[in-house]
C-alpha cells in the first residue's frame, strides 16, 4: 500500500478527518484591545518596512480581530477548536493569508471551530524589542482563547483544543500549547510548521503531542540549532544574533519531544523554502494539502473516545 492510500484509508476511520459541513465565516471579530504598533501588514508589498517604521515610535490602542469559521448544519454539543496563528517573523502578516484561511476553511468543514487571528506585530531592531513582540503574540494568542472558550454559542469543547502556525505563528502556538499550567486550558496538539522555541526545556511545561514540517535546507529558520536568516548556503551570514537568541528549530523539537516521551511526528520536506504551502505563484503548493491532511490525522489520534 503506498504512503497516499495508507492515509487516506487512516482518514476515513478517523472523526474529524473527513468534510462533512459547509462553511460560514463570521469576520473581523475584535477579541481584545490593546497597545501596539499594528495588527495587518499583507507579506510581500513593496515599500512595507518604509511605510510602517514611522509607526515604531509610538504605540496606539489597537483593536485585535479574528475570523471565526464555522461547520454550517453541526448541532454537536462540543466542537474541537483550532487556533491558528499566521508567519511573518512578527513584523508582517495577516489573518487572511491564504494558507492560513484555507486551512481553517477545511477543518471547519471537518466539524472544528477554526479561527485565524491577528496579532499585535513590529518591533525595533533590538534583541529587547524582538523578545517583547514575542511575548505580546503570546498575549495576544491568550486573550483570543479567552474570548472564544466564554463564546458559549460557538460550543467549543475546551478538551479538544489544536493549535498551528507557520514561522512566527508556530513560535507562537509552541509558547501557548508549552507554557506553564498556571490554570490555562491544554492544547491537546500544535502544528509546528517551520517555527522554533528558545528554549527547549519549555516542552517540559505540558504534554502536548507535536506535529512538525520544514525543509533542511529552510534559509530563514534553523532547523536544528542557530539563528535565523542563517542558512548554511547563504554566503554572507546576517548579524541575527544581535536581535535574536538562539533558537530551535523543528528536528531539535521533534527530538527532544521524543526524549520526554511526547506523541510526535516529524517531515523533514526536501525543497529549500521556508514557505513550503505556497509557491511563488501565490498558489498552494502540493505540500499545503499534505500538510492539512496531516494535520487532521495527527489531531483525530485526540479522540480516541469518539
Amino acid at each position: 500500500m503506498s504512503l497516499m492510500s495508507a492515509l487516506i484509508t487512516t482518514l476515513a476511520i478517523l472523526p474529524y478527518t473527513m468534510p462533512k459541513y459547509t462553511v460560514s465565516v463570521e469576520r473581523d471579530v475584535v477579541y481584545a484591545q490593546a497597545e501596539g504598533y499594528w495588527t495587518h501588514a499583507p507579506v510581500g508589498e513593496r515599500g512595507t518596512v518604509t511605510r510602517l517604521a514611522p509607526e515604531l515610535f509610538q504605540q496606539r490602542m489597537l483593536d485585535l480581530d479574528m475570523d471565526i469559521y464555522l461547520p454550517e448544519g453541526d448541532d454537536s454539543p462540543q466542537r474541537p477548536l483550532l487556533l491558528m496563528m499566521h508567519g511573518g517573523s512578527f513584523f508582517v502578516g495577516y489573518k487572511e493569508e491564504k494558507g492560513q484561511a484555507g486551512w481553517c476553511e477545511y477543518f471547519a468543514s471537518l466539524g472544528y471551530v477554526a479561527v485565524s487571528i491577528n496579532y499585535r506585530l513590529g518591533f525595533r531592531p533590538t534583541r529587547k524589542d524582538l523578545a517583547a513582540a514575542e511575548l505580546r503574540a503570546l498575549e495576544d494568542a491568550d486573550a483570543a482563547l479567552d474570548f472564544l472558550l466564554a463564546r458559549k454559542d460557538l460550543r467549543i469543547d475546551s478538551d479538544h483544543i489544536f493549535a498551528a502556525g507557520t514561522s512566527a505563528g508556530a513560535m507562537t502556538a509552541l509558547r501557548l500549547a508549552f507554557r506553564p499550567s498556571g490554570g490555562h486550558p491544554r492544547i491537546r496538539a500544535v502544528a509546528n510548521l517551520w517555527g522554533s522555541v528558545h528554549d527547549l526545556s519549555v516542552l517540559e511545561h505540558a504534554d502536548t503531542a507535536i506535529l512538525s514540517f520544514q525543509s533542511p535546507d529552510d534559509p530563514v529558520m534553523p532547523y536544528g540549532r542557530g539563528y535565523p536568516f542563517h542558512a548554511a548556503k547563504r554566503k554572507v551570514q546576517p548579524p541575527s544574533q544581535l536581535f535574536s537568541e538562539v533558537m530551535y528549530g523543528t528536528l531539535a523539537v521533534h527530538e527532544r519531544a521524543r526524549e520526554l516521551g511526547i506523541r510526535a511526528e516529524h517531515h523533514p520536506c526536501p525543497e529549500p523554502r521556508h514557505r513550503l504551502h505556497i509557491g511563488d505563484d501565490g498558489e498552494y503548493t502540493p505540500r499545503f494539502y499534505e500538510i492539512r491532511d496531516r494535520m487532521a490525522a495527527f489531531f483525530a489520534e485526540e479522540f480516541p473516545e469518539r
